[in-house]
Parts: C-alpha cells; sequence; structure tokens
C-alpha cells in the first residue's frame, strides 16, 4: 500500500503478540507484594438514601479481616458525598445516591475473607427520592439529584444557524422520530484490578491498568492533597479499554493504602465491573431532518440528552452535538445536546462517544428521505456529504477529508450491489470523528548491543507499539526487530496524553519520528569520525553505519555505542530526543455497509456479510488496522443487536455477568472486508491519521437500515433485539390488516 518506504506499511505482528499468546504477560491482577491487603468494598443497595449507621461487628470477627475502613476513618476531606468529579469521591459518609456506591471497604488478608465480611456488614438506610433515568431527569417535577444543579442539568451545547423554521415548514420532505439507545458496557476481557503501596518515604505507588497514567497521577496528588513527585504510577498491561480505563478508584486504593500502611490489592468480579464502574450513557434523541424535493437537505433540528448518572461525565454531549450537524451541508440547524444527572453510577466514554448514537438516529432518517424521494441512500448521501473546507457547526472548517470517495467505493462494493434476496436487506451508515490531538514527547537510546530502546509514556491498548515500532525503524534506518517501545513510569517517562481519542499515534507517532530523525543524526556523526569522512558521506543500514561508495568501510552501532560510553570518550552517549505541539486535526471516516437476513417469525436479525471503507491517512501496519476495523464492527455489532444496561425503577442493574449481558459472539460475527483508503494527512506521521474509534460509529445504523430494507420497518431503539423487531413487525402487520 505505502509504496516507497521500507518498513512503513508492512503488516508486521504486534510486538506483545509473544507473551500475551503464551499467558506470560503480568496484569494489575499479577502483583503480589509483602504484606498485602485485599480489598472487597461494600456497595450500596440503594439508589438515594440517607445512611443510618454502618455495623462492622460481625465482619470484624471473620479470621483473616484486618480492618473495616468507613469515611468516618478518612481525613475530613474525603468525606465529600457530593465531588462532581468521581475521582475525588472516596467512601460515603451521610448519603448514597445510586446503587453501587461505595459505602465501606473491608480489608483482609485474603481475597475469600474480604469477599465472606463484606457481606456481613450491615448499613442501614433511609430511602429517598431517586431519579431513575434520562427520562426522569427532566420532568419539570423531578426530584434534584445534586443539591444546587436545578434541573438535573450539569451540561449544555447548543448550535444554531439560519431559519429552522422556514425551512421545516417549506421544505417538500420532513422526516423525524425519538430515538432510544440504552447503557452498554465496554466488555473488556480484564475487570479491574488496582494495588496500591505506602511508600516509607511518604508517597505512594499505583499499579494500574490505565489509558492515561499522566491523568491518574494528577488526579490522584490533587485527590490526597500530596504532591505529584509523590505519586508513582506504574502502568500496567491493559486487557481492554475502550475509554473506560481511565481514573476511578486510584485514589481510593492509594488513600487506603496510605491509612493503614500497608499495600491494598482490589480486584473486581464481574458483577462489580458491571455494577460500580463508566459504562456508555443512556441516550434519548430526538432529531428531525428536512428536504427538498431534489433531495437537498434544507433544516435539521435536534435535541438529544445523555444520561451521565451521579457524577460529571462530559464525554458524550460535547461532540454529538457538533457531529450531527458535521456530516452533511445543513444550511439550518437547531441543535441542543444535554448531560443529564440521574441516581445511577457515572457514564464514561466508549469508542467515539456519542457518535454511534448520534449516527444511528441521523442515518436512519437520512435513508427515510432517501426512500420518500425513491432514489438511492447513497446517492442522496452525495448530494449532501461535506468536503473539504465546509463549515462545521461551531464555525469552524473541515481539514482535508474524503468522504465523496469512501461513499463511491461503497457503493460500487459487491455487498451493496448484489440483489437482496427474500427477508435480506443491506443498508449503508456513515460516520466521522473531527479528530483530536495534545502535545507529545519520546526518546530514543542506543544499546550496548546495538538494539533500540524507544521510550514513551503512552499506554499501547489496541496496537500502537507496533506503528511507533515501524516509525522508529524507517527513520532511524534499522530493522524493526531491533527497535523496543517500552512505555515508562509517569516518573521518568516523556510525557504523553492519555490514550483515547485516536490520537496516539498521530501524536507520539510525531514525536517518535524527531526522536528517531535525533538520534540518527548522533550516531552518523560519531560513525563518520570513526571513519575519518564528513557525517554527510556516511549512511546507516540496518545494524551498520557505512561510506558512501565504499561499502566495506563501516562501523557497527554496537562500536558507534562503545565509542561514547568509554573512559574518557569524546561523545555523549547516543539519546534522541522528539517533543512536538500537533494543534492540527486530522479528521477520521468511515463509510460501512451491512447486509442482513431476518427472520420475520422470530425478529432475529443475522448480519451475513459487512464491508468497512475507511480513510487511515497511511496505513503504517495494515494488519493493525484491520484488526481495530473488525473489533470496532464487532463491537458495534453488539451495540445494535445484543448489548444493553437495563436498570430497574429502583436503580438496581437488571442482570451484571455475561451470561445476562449480551455480548455479541464470534458466531455473530459476519466476514468483514475491511477496505482501507489512504488519503494521507498533512501533519500525522508519514500522514497516518487516526483509527481506532471511527469504526464503531456507523455498524448500528448500517444494520437499522439493512433491517428496514428487508423488512420495510424502522426501528428506533438499540438494541434492536429479536424480540422488539418481531413486535415492530408485528405491529406493521396488524395496521396492514386493520
Amino acid at each position: 500500500m505505502s509504496d516507497g518506504y521500507r518498513v512503513i506499511g508492512r503488516r508486521l505482528k504486534r510486538p506483545d503478540s509473544g507473551p500475551k499468546l503464551t499467558g506470560r504477560e503480568r496484569y494489575a491482577a499479577d502483583v503480589q507484594l509483602p504484606g498485602m491487603l485485599h480489598c472487597c468494598f461494600v456497595y450500596s443497595s440503594q439508589a438515594r438514601a440517607e445512611i443510618g449507621g454502618i455495623d462492622a461487628n460481625a465482619a470484624l470477627a471473620v479470621d483473616g479481616v484486618f480492618a473495616v475502613v468507613t469515611a468516618a476513618d478518612l481525613p475530613e476531606f474525603a468525606r465529600d458525598d457530593a465531588p462532581a468529579d468521581r475521582g475525588m469521591f472516596f467512601l460515603a459518609h451521610e448519603r448514597v445516591s445510586f446503587v453501587g456506591q461505595r459505602v465501606a471497604a473491608v480489608l483482609a488478608e485474603t481475597p475469600a475473607a474480604a469477599a465472606i465480611a463484606a457481606e456481613l456488614v450491615d448499613v442501614s438506610y433511609s430511602p429517598l427520592p431517586h431519579v431513575a433515568g434520562p427520562r426522569e431527569s427532566r420532568q419539570p417535577d423531578a426530584p434534584l439529584v445534586r443539591d444546587g444543579v436545578p434541573g438535573n442539568v450539569t451540561n449544555q451545547a447548543h448550535f444554531e444557524r439560519g431559519d429552522v423554521d422556514g425551512a421545516f415548514q417549506n421544505s417538500e420532505h420532513v422526516v423525524g422520530s425519538e430515538f432510544h439507545s440504552y447503557a452498554v458496557h465496554q466488555s473488556y476481557l480484564e475487570p479491574r484490578a488496582i494495588v496500591a503501596s505506602a511508600d516509607p518515604t511518604g508517597g505512594v505507588t499505583i499499579y494500574t491498568p490505565t489509558q492515561g497514567q499522566f491523568q491518574i497521577r494528577t488526579a490522584v496528588a490533587r485527590a490526597l492533597r500530596m504532591a505529584e513527585t509523590d505519586v508513582h504510577v506504574q502502568p500496567m498491561t491493559v486487557g481492554g479499554g475502550f475509554g473506560g480505563k481511565f481514573i476511578w478508584l486510584e485514589p481510593t486504593i492509594a488513600l487506603l493504602a496510605l491509612h493503614v500502611g500497608r499495600p491494598v490489592r482490589l480486584e473486581l468480579t464481574r458483577s462489580e465491573d458491571f455494577v460500580t464502574t463508566t459504562p456508555a450513557p443512556e441516550g434519548l434523541l430526538n432529531v428531525a431532518i428536512a428536504a427538498d424535493e431534489h433531495g437537498n437537505f434544507t433544516g435539521l433540528r435536534a435535541d438529544m440528552t445523555f444520561d451521565t448518572g451521579y457524577f460529571y461525565s462530559h464525554a458524550p454531549w460535547q461532540q454529538s452535538s457538533l457531529m450531527v450537524a458535521a456530516n452533511y451541508r445543513f444550511p439550518n440547524f437547531d441543535i441542543t445536546s444535554t448531560e443529564a444527572l440521574s441516581n445511577r453510577t457515572s457514564a464514561g466514554a466508549y469508542r467515539a462517544p456519542g457518535r454511534t448514537q448520534t449516527a444511528f438516529a441521523l442515518e436512519s432518517l437520512i435513508d427515510e428521505v432517501a426512500e420518500r424521494l425513491g432514489i438511492c441512500p447513497i446517492e442522496l448521501r452525495l448530494r449532501n456529504v461535506v468536503v473539504t473546507g465546509d463549515e462545521l457547526p461551531d464555525g469552524t472548517h473541515w481539514p482535508a477529508i474524503e468522504m465523496v470517495e469512501l461513499l463511491e467505493a461503497a457503493r460500487a462494493h459487491p455487498l451493496w450491489t448484489t440483489p437482496c434476496q427474500d427477508s435480506e436487506g443491506v443498508g449503508v451508515g456513515l460516520g466521522s470523528m473531527t479528530g483530536n490531538t495534545e502535545s507529545a514527547s519520546a526518546s530514543m537510546r542506543l544499546n550496548a548491543d546495538g538494539t533500540i530502546s524507544v521510550i514513551v509514556g503512552s499506554i499501547d491498548l489496541t496496537g500502537t507499539t507496533s506503528g511507533l515500532t515501524q516509525i522508529a525503524a524507517e527513520v532511524f534506518g534499522c530493522d524493526p526487530a531491533s527497535v523496543r517501545v517500552t512505555t515508562a513510569p509517569a516518573d521518568v517517562a516523556p510525557h504523553s496524553t492519555g490514550t483515547g481519542g485516536s490520537k496516539i499515534l498521530y501524536t507520539v507517532g510525531n514525536a517518535v519520528i524527531e526522536a528517531a530523525r535525533d538520534a540518527r543524526e548522533q550516531v552518523l556523526a560519531v560513525a563518520a569520525e570513526a571513519l575519518e569522512v564528513n557525517p554527510d558521506d556516511v549512511d546507516l543500514d540496518d545494524d551498520r553505519v557505512f561510506v558512501r561508495g565504499a561499502p566495506d568501510r563501516s562501523v557497527t552501532l554496537a562500536q558507534v555505542h562503545a565509542r561514547t560510553v568509554a573512559v574518557g570518550s569524546q561523545h555523549a552517549p547516543i539519546f534522541g530526543r522528539g517533543t512536538v505541539s500537533n494543534p492540527q486535526k486530522a479528521p477520521l471516516t468511515a463509510v460501512h455497509i451491512a447486509r442482513v437476513k431476518v427472520d420475520r417469525e422470530t425478529g432475529q436479525v443475522r448480519v451475513t456479510g459487512y464491508a468497512a471503507f475507511q480513510d487511515v491517512g497511511r496505513a503504517i501496519n495494515p494488519a493493525e488496522i484491520d484488526g481495530q476495523i473488525h473489533g470496532s464492527v464487532a463491537q458495534g455489532i453488539g451495540w445494535a443487536l445484543t448489548e444493553s444496561l437495563v436498570f430497574d425503577d429502583d436503580g438496581h442493574p437488571v442482570g451484571g455477568t455475561f451470561m445476562d449481558y449480551a455480548v455479541a459472539h464470534a458466531v455473530d460475527m459476519p466476514p468483514i472486508d475491511s477496505q482501507i483508503h489512504e488519503y494521507p494527512s498533512e501533519h500525522g506521521p508519514f500522514g497516518a491519521r487516526g483509527v481506532g474509534e471511527v469504526p464503531s460509529v456507523p455498524p448500528a445504523a448500517a444494520i437499522a437500515n439493512a433491517i428496514a430494507n428487508a423488512t420495510g420497518v424502522r426501528m428506533r431503539q438499540l438494541p434492536m433485539t429479536p424480540e422488539r423487531v418481531w413486535r415492530a413487525l408485528s405491529e406493521r402487520d396488524g395496521q396492514r390488516q386493520g
């Protein structure tokens, strides 16, 4: 694909594949420290209530229990029941505000003792009125979830342009509806686990599978009133994150370790992970679009509410309000996106926060307009899709994008052109992200054996280490097998942003380029002196530096290293530095096609074929990109058809294990044709763009449109379970008979 490069564009194996496949990889749950205590929390059984008392006598009598810690045992700063930031909450003091809120911590010598004792802690409650979900949250008479937050609205974004009322009144075609998406869990394989140990000097060391170690260090220091230099974060291998493993319980476990003066280990059960962590929010989206008789969009209205739970989220509402009117030209729009509180666990990020729900609503309505006009759904999109330079709702303009090219490729694909059989349908969906970017740094060191160490502070979730390895090897001029990329602890690592927003390769990759260039120049200078030539007359190839035109005159990288560390050396050790600020964004765009077969007797939907077209800028490692796309599509199919976290009227999650939370399985996956398109970004490393999040945006929309194509029924709720599809078909058939 990426011609002209020696390493970029090659399908290389992931550097971490061996340890993970053989079981030698170490995770946070594998950490064992001398004198370590095991933590098990006592969780609230009430959605909102005053705490009457906590009786821990029976728990303390369990053999092996070291302590039962409540908020009363902690410093005064740790007794706040209502911090806006979930990272600042420790244990409930006087009030609980959602089922699963932490009330007490049992610390014991074994996990079993801690779990048994936690069941014996008796907490008395006086229930209070509560808000069960997003629909109730915004009712005029709804109880206030938080004191001082009127109407339970914490954040709201509003964009408006043109004469929206006039556009809807004067347009030939108007379609609109309410769309509903349940909360979904990130479903990572590794439940949350954290180990914290108090240092003799008063600091604390935290072992955690986090997506952002620098954010963890800052959050813990702020929550515990400590200097950042006293907080030592050891990032562990992340067994899946997808936005769900940022700041969470690290401050609490660190405080417990400092409180008792012994290491404390927490490992959640799967049920605890489902009930107490940060799922993607439930959403209610009222969306309508208007179009003229030629299929040109004239107006859009959107009023979207996302349930953030008890703590502020900020994840979905900001981008959903921007992106709902970003992909197509709407001369008139009125968009409101609201973050509403409820008495539920805090919502969080999940691959492209807010965009999946937004695309489900908007792309469904676009297909309805196409049906009314009697034209091809892709043709309608081509008439209205944005191009480079078009204005976004916030007044900024799209950088270079290639949505037209992706739509054209999709229109020519066999999945789209092959006629559908009975009860079979095909649908299309489009998704995008404006892209994220932050500053980053990296370093490169030459080792004694001639290998290369690249040191970064970023966390590898989905194969960025592979891409950074290839970037380093390409720039430095060596074999990728001789490069090792290491994530160093926050104390010593070059700064990096959190792993999210599909920006690690885009940002840290540029820092690695600078570090590799710096190290290469240092190597060439040392080698040139050894070879008694000008630095411009030497070149580097794999493990040696040679004189151009005289390749037999050369020195190895190991020899270069020796000249920089010998006693009395006149040369500094080879250590390249790269630090970049890359404020220019590179959009992520994807078009997906889904083909489905619907069983009209049961409502069962089977995805039989899938094609994903994505602009990746430059494919650093196409194998990793295929994996990202396939994984995103798999999660998108689960969101579309099977997955939901449902809460009853009392605020209790209905189910909480993989026995009753229906993650899509491998047998549910169709063949996925990932079509990689390369339209290089001006500011990405070798033109690369982000990859991992945008493929999760179109699946629900494409599958919903395919179901409508197969059955004539429009689905408005995610997931589109067999029961919901069957009921929609039955209702439609009943109306026809009536």
